[in-house]
């Protein structure tokens, strides 16, 4: 059934695409006088640095690096000097003289002003970069306050400070089971190069510090062609790095309502061509619900190490211990009555998530020549849980090995210029794991499980930037992507199975393009218009059908990503804004079906998000010497039209299945808006407020049962000082959900309210609200950074 019989979009998407893509291949071609070509790395490590601001000095005329921290820059006279900038980093002035390409150097900047990257900058066309002084707008703990301002975007928590799922325009894949309720889905995450998502596809981050964090980037939807073309995107996370030329100790003590303690303690030592850190956090919560504790060690080592001048290493380690009380979920009439209250099937099992975890990678930045360069990275980590929860326990032992390699070229074919990036990727995870889950009605039949399943993910990449005389760039590329999943079982229908067989099934190479065309208009901003695929294995557990026999049918989801956007600044960069339309066709969609009492995953339907996101920042003051040192507001603003275009309750058309089509897809709010004001001054006082809205939300695929649009006030008021100019100092209070409204952190999806509700209210479900605090939280935050050398 087609798409425009049953849902016309909200705007005719394929034409807006297409009249951009006119636009932007329409250059203005003018003859330069005068080209200067580069790249901009790291000063510690050698990395790419991705859009750092290059401007001829003095003048408007300007570009941004790319991918692979390449840029060209072109002016009608002659061009004396450049100015390199990035937020993060010191700006650097350089002198240019001869025709060889530059290698520029960025030193991260000494410290940042609290707030200073407003709406997440976009350095590149669907991709945001939260910085550091976004997450501490806010107490610095929690990733999703500071993601959640990010346009396309909606990160949600289970538990105070656990069970995150991120969700990328309006994109989770599957709808059936606990896991695609609970985990994240569909999107991979890295943390300094090393992904964070299994080879069987699950991405868990209860023991992710996200206090150590100085980035988050965000790739929305299958946009980026160097890490695999998942469907929801690449989240790509960066530890936080020493200051250079410096030896300190750092000291964090934060606290607040509810119990909640955060402690850190760490050593920092840099030079000019080396970097370590080793760090301990210690962070608690009671909550404001019973049975809802959250207890977290974390304990970590990092360093950079320049070899000679072509040659840097990173290396980094952490041990993570997480532990998550889960007080389950309540439906709409406890919440909407704000009772602080627990699920009593959970309390009776004492349901918890504990993990004890481990994470490594080794980095080797390689400069080949001056156009060629490599960086490779080898990681290996392991996750041990223990989940009791409402209806049985899992108990899981997992690790993960892999590597990952790419090489980066720049150069120029007549007058073109051409950068690119190849390489490719391989992990696999080896899950262990038993348990029992009990079927929550009468008789109340136990089904145990064991298995040793093992999943590997593989892929090659690459991706090509053609910048062509006026300022027009072609970007082309593609992923080759094979997964295989093999299980083990080693009970079937609660007995002994066969425990020599194993069963295997590869999904088969899957060649995923995406191309990309933008216009830049001089140093002002950009127009694009970009096509890529995506590609959604089944999760490993998906194959696994309820009496645990092994479904070796299931199909990968496939989608495919129309954009276009335009994105600048003006008056001296003091006004930044960026627009985005996307539509985003997903196919194969998996859901959870039942056959002869038997529950499995099946691809049945199809799913279809079309929206709106768009930026903008003001900066009414920057200006250290001034009294009022800051003062910007910023807004953004996301529109979702998310429907089910063909999409059933199962794929056996009988009299039972239910046809979703045409309905709001569950969870995905249509509306969402954030802004806020920061504010900075000359003494070391400075403020951040923020404002975010959700609209009201279905949960269930027959659209019969919505949740509430709320609102959230969060403020934050700090002081920062050098004591004896050496001591730095920063004090701060803020408050989260400062007006004490109801809203949800997490909510759980179904076909309809009876199987979602308890049974008190009318269904036979657990409920499916996990509920915000009700009041107000406030904190208290103090750093202190001691230089001893």
């Amino acid at each position: 059934m087609k798409y425009s019989q049953l849902n016309p979009p909200a705007f005719p998407m394929r034409r807006l695409w297409t009249a951009a893509l006119l636009i932007v291949v329409l250059p203005l071609a003018a003859h330069a006088q005068a080209t200067v070509r580069g790249t901009v790395v790291d000063q510690q490590n050698g990395e790419a640095v991705v859009g750092a601001i290059v401007d001829v000095t003095g003048t408007p005329i300007a570009t941004a690096t790319n991918d692979s921290g390449t840029f060209v820059l072109t002016s009608a006279h002659a061009i004396a000097s450049i100015t390199v900038s990035r937020v993060g980093y010191t700006t650097r002035q350089v002198p240019v003289s001869g025709d060889e390409p530059l290698r520029i150097a960025l030193t991260p900047a000494a410290a940042e002003l609290p707030g200073v990257q407003v709406v997440a900058h976009t350095p590149a066309p669907s991709t945001a970069v939260v910085t550091r002084g976004d997450i501490d707008r806010f107490n610095g703990l929690n990733l999703a306050d500071a993601v959640n301002t990010v346009p396309g975007v909606f990160m949600q928590s289970r538990t105070p400070f656990g069970g995150a799922r991120i969700t990328i325009r309006g994109y989770y894949p599957s709808t059936s089971g606990n896991s695609p309720n609970s985990n994240g889905l569909g999107y991979n995450v890295f943390l300094n190069n090393v992904p964070i998502t299994d080879a069987t596809g699950a991405t868990t981050l209860d023991d992710v510090d996200f206090a150590s964090l100085a980035s988050v980037e965000v790739i929305k939807g299958p946009a980026s062609s160097l890490y695999g073309s998942a469907i929801g995107g690449t989240v790509h996370m960066t530890l936080a790095r020493p200051i250079p030329n410096q030896t300190s100790i750092n000291q964090q003590l934060l606290g607040g309502s509810d119990g909640l303690l955060r402690t850190n303690t760490s050593f920092q030592r840099a030079s000019n061509n080396a970097d370590l850190e080793v760090n301990y956090g210690h962070q608690e919560d009671n909550s404001f619900r019973a049975h809802s504790r959250s207890r977290k060690e974390y304990a970590r080592a990092n360093g950079d190490f320049a070899i000679g001048t072509k040659q840097a290493v990173g290396a980094f380690f952490s041990y993570n211990r997480s532990y998550e009380e889960l007080a389950g979920e309540i439906d709409s009439t406890d919440f909407y009555a704000r009772q602080p209250i627990a699920n009593p099937l959970y309390l009776a099992n004492d349901s918890h998530i504990q993990l004890t975890s481990f994470l490594t990678g080794i980095t080797d930045n390689y400069k080949i020549s001056n156009r060629f360069t490599n960086q490779t990275t080898v990681f290996g980590s392991g996750r041990f849980a223990n989940q009791p929860f409402a209806h049985g326990f899992t108990d899981a032992t997992q690790f993960n090995l892999g590597a990952r390699t790419s090489f980066g070229y720049s150069g120029q074919i007549d007058r073109v210029d051409v950068a690119g990036t190849f390489g490719a990727m391989a992990q696999r995870s080896n899950v262990t794991s038993n348990g029992v889950f009990i079927i929550p009605a009468p008789p109340f039949v136990e089904r145990p499980s064991a298995s040793e399943n093992y999943a590997v993910n593989a892929y090659a990449f690459t991706e090509w930037n053609f910048t062509f005389p006026g300022q027009v760039t072609l970007t082309a590329g593609g992923d080759l992507i094979h997964n295989t999943f093999a299980v083990h079982n080693l009970l079937r229908n609660n007995q002994l199975f066969d425990t020599t067989r194993v069963l295997t099934r590869s999904f088969g190479t899957v060649f995923a393009p995406r191309v990309q065309l933008t216009k830049a208009l001089g140093g002002f901003g950009s127009l694009y218009a970009s096509v890529s695929t995506g590609y959604t294995p089944p999760l490993l557990t998906q194959v696994i059908s309820s009496d645990n026999t092994v479904n070796l049918g299931l199909k990968p989801e496939r989608a495919i990503q129309y954009e276009v956007g335009a994105q600048g600044s003006l008056f001296e960069n003091r006004l930044n804004g960026s627009l985005a339309l996307f539509d985003l066709d997903n196919t194969n969609k998996l859901v959870s079906q039942s056959v002869g009492g038997v529950s499995s995953t099946t691809n049945v339907g199809e799913q279809r998000n079309a929206g709106v996101e768009a930026s903008l920042a003001v900066l009414l003051a920057s200006d250290s010497t001034r009294a009022l040192s800051l003062l910007r507001p910023w807004a953004s603003y996301t529109y979702t039209d998310a429907k089910y275009i063909d999409f059933k309750s199962d794929n056996n058309n009988g009299p039972n299945t239910v046809d979703f089509s045409n309905n709001q897809v569950a969870r995905v709010p249509r509306n969402m808006v954030s802004a806020g004001l920061d504010v900075g001054t000359r003494v070391g006082v400075h403020f951040n407020g923020t404002y975010e809205y959700v609209s009201r939300v279905p949960v269930t695929f027959d659209n019969s049962t919505w949740v509430r649009a709320y609102h959230l006030v969060d403020a934050k008021l700090g002081y920062s000082t050098q004591l004896r100019r050496r001591f730095t100092l920063d004090l701060s209070v803020g408050a989260d959900n400062l007006l004490g409204n109801t809203y949800y952190s997490f909510l759980f999806v179904g076909p309809n309210y009876a199987g979602l509700a308890q049974a008190k209210d009318g269904g036979n479900g657990d409920g499916y609200i996990i509920p915000g605090t009700y009041k107000a939280r406030y904190y208290a935050n103090l750093n202190l950074s001691v230089p001893i050398m």
